[in-house]
């Protein structure tokens, strides 16, 4: 029994849904920041030029995320086609905020909406979800692993095992952690500056709202 093209054919209307779901959340996104640059440039009517650029820039980033959104068969296939004719086994590494595909190219996969889908062969389960970056060219990621052989990160076991006494609420901000994270923190800074100064602009944009009526 070919128990991937059964998995594929019975949860393709599940992962669409999440799919879907993931790109409109960021569509609506875009379109909140243009109603706020539209209405600050209405009544403010300054800035205008910049307003404008701003304004082709979301509306072009918005028109990406619906084009890309459209395109769930493709890469829900080119994922079947990647277990076919062999499933494709992976190892999962837990951490406190995602899973770690190790055989990827350690692929961290959000675990926010993470599902757990039960396949129909018992001994394994298709993980599905989001990648945990920032920005992805391929953001959906569906793996097949085997739940007995799900490990833990070293950091995230001693702290299940509550070998720590640091609230989970602060554990983001530890100085381990903020180590661990620095490189990426940079590399997001330095690679997406020009997002970074849309949302300085949206947030000055607000508070200059927020002035105007208190």
């Amino acid at each position: 029994m070919d128990f991937v093209a059964s998995d594929f054919e019975y949860y393709e209307r599940t992962i669409k849904i999440m799919y879907q779901n993931y790109y409109w959340k960021r569509i609506v996104i875009c379109g909140i920041a243009l109603v706020i640059i539209m209405i600050y440039s209405g009544i403010f009517q300054d800035n205008l030029m910049l307003n404008l650029l701003l304004m082709i820039a979301i509306a072009g980033a918005g028109g990406y995320l619906f084009l890309e959104k459209q395109k769930f068969s493709e890469v829900y296939h080119a994922f079947l086609a990647e277990n076919q004719p062999e499933v494709q086994i992976r190892k999962i590494q837990e951490e406190e905020y995602s899973y770690n595909v190790l055989a990827k190219g350690k692929t961290r996969i959000n675990k926010k909406g993470v599902r757990n889908l039960p396949s129909n062969n018992k001994q394994y389960t298709m993980m599905v979800g989001f990648s945990k970056a920032f920005f992805s060219r391929e953001p959906l990621q569906i793996v097949y692993y085997d739940m007995l052989d799900l490990t833990y990160e070293e950091n995230f076991r001693l702290k299940r095992n509550g070998y720590t006494k640091v609230p989970r609420i602060l554990r983001r901000f530890t100085l381990r952690n903020l180590k661990a994270s620095a490189g990426n923190a940079m590399s997001f800074i330095l690679g997406n500056l020009f997002l970074l100064f849309i949302l300085y602009r949206l947030l000055r944009y607000v508070w200059s709202f927020l002035r105007m009526l208190f």
